[in-house]
């Protein structure tokens, strides 16, 4: 028997219901996948009673109410992730999970939705991964204060560290930032979502462009449990930053700003690439290193330090040119470039980290 291909406003309905997140019971995964290069919403529409003889739970299609002329219909669908749809159909796993107990799971996934669907807010989601390969799914700690209508991305790997390159990674950029404001002037979203693992400069630089738009929750992945964060879980489990600023005046028209999170910034990697002679404000935690700074109040720490006490001494200090090298998660760094005033500031020399580079941080451009 050939199946009934569901309608645009079926799929529409079942993807509403679910609320873009798996239905499985337990399972946090935002339905965004991969589908040859682009970000769609979509996942896979699972059904609870098999759709022919021998199919996942089949036989017990007669007693709860269904024939092989309904079987399509939206209540026998779950949406779900791809690893928990083959959970449930596969032929060593079916048998843990029949009928009632997925009728449940679904029954109870689309009232909880339903309860916070009026509340919560539509997003915009944008994906910038310029490291390694594309993300496919956006899983998450936590179930995400907004539904997620759309994202867009920029998912090419940066291989180009040269001049031309990152002036090509700046165009890379502005590129998406169109597609965003387009997006965005829609009117349909009330938020936007970011999710980004790329080169330092270039996150900065994204932050500046995506300042004054529409509210943003930027996530970071925590490449422990494979999960991207936001909020901490438990503000009472954060661990103390303890950061410390300190500011050498040599009576410079240039500021060199050093950041160290995850790993410390040290006299010879400026002095390597700048000389001694500029103006220098430093922000340093205690024992940097690459887990420190993952949640958002951390983030809005350290990123307060860096814009009010730049912006005082530039008022103070009329600067020419500011030099800002930054070890550090992306999260903080799109945060650093959402400071940069460019109405107020001057020029802002950014730099990419090298460890195995001589020197260590190079010049990538200026915003």
């Amino acid at each position: 028997m050939t199946r009934r291909n569901l309608s645009s406003a079926e799929n529409y309905h079942l993807w509403m219901v679910s609320g873009g997140i798996c239905t499985f019971e337990g399972c946090n995964e935002r339905l965004v996948v991969n589908t040859k290069g682009k970000l769609t919403n979509s996942g896979i529409k699972a059904h609870i009673i098999g759709h022919k003889k021998g199919a996942a739970r089949h036989e017990f299609a007669k007693e709860f109410g269904y024939s092989d002329g309904n079987l399509e219909d939206i209540s026998n669908l779950m949406l779900m992730c791809y690893t928990h749809s083959k959970l449930i159909d596969d032929p060593h796993t079916r048998g843990s999970f029949p009928p009632a107990l997925l009728f449940d799971m679904k029954s109870k996934h689309e009232e909880w939705v339903r309860s916070w669907t009026d509340e919560k807010k539509k997003s915009l989601a944008i994906v910038h991964k310029r490291l390694g390969p594309p993300l496919t799914t956006l899983p998450l700690t936590e179930h995400s204060p907004n539904i997620m209508l759309e994202a867009i991305e920029s998912q090419v790997e940066f291989t180009n560290f040269s001049p031309a390159g990152w002036e090509q990674g700046k165009a890379d950029n502005e590129k998406l930032y169109a597609k965003f404001v387009t997006r965005i002037n829609k009117g349909k979203y009330d938020v936007a979502e970011v999710y980004a693992i790329s080169p330092i400069p270039l996150l900065i630089h994204l932050g500046k462009l995506i300042s004054d738009t529409v509210p943003l929750t930027v996530y970071q992945y925590d490449r422990e449990v494979g999960f991207w964060v936001n909020k901490a879980p438990d503000k009472a489990l954060l661990e103390d930053l303890n950061p410390t600023t300190s500011f050498t005046d040599k009576e410079s028209n240039e500021l060199v700003v050093t950041i160290s999170v995850s790993d410390t910034i040290t006299d010879e990697d400026v002095h390597a690439i700048l000389g001694e002679n500029q103006d220098r404000y430093d922000i340093l935690i205690k024992n940097p290193h690459v887990k420190r700074l993952l949640y958002f109040e951390h983030v809005q720490q350290i990123q307060k330090l860096f814009k009010d006490n730049v912006e005082a001494l530039h008022r103070q200090k009329k600067y020419k040119l500011i030099h800002l090298l930054f070890s550090g998660p992306a999260g903080l760094a799109i945060e650093l470039g959402r400071s940069i005033n460019t109405n107020m500031w001057p020029e802002v020399v950014v730099y990419e980290f090298k460890y195995r580079g001589t020197p260590r941080y190079q010049k990538a451009f200026c915003i």
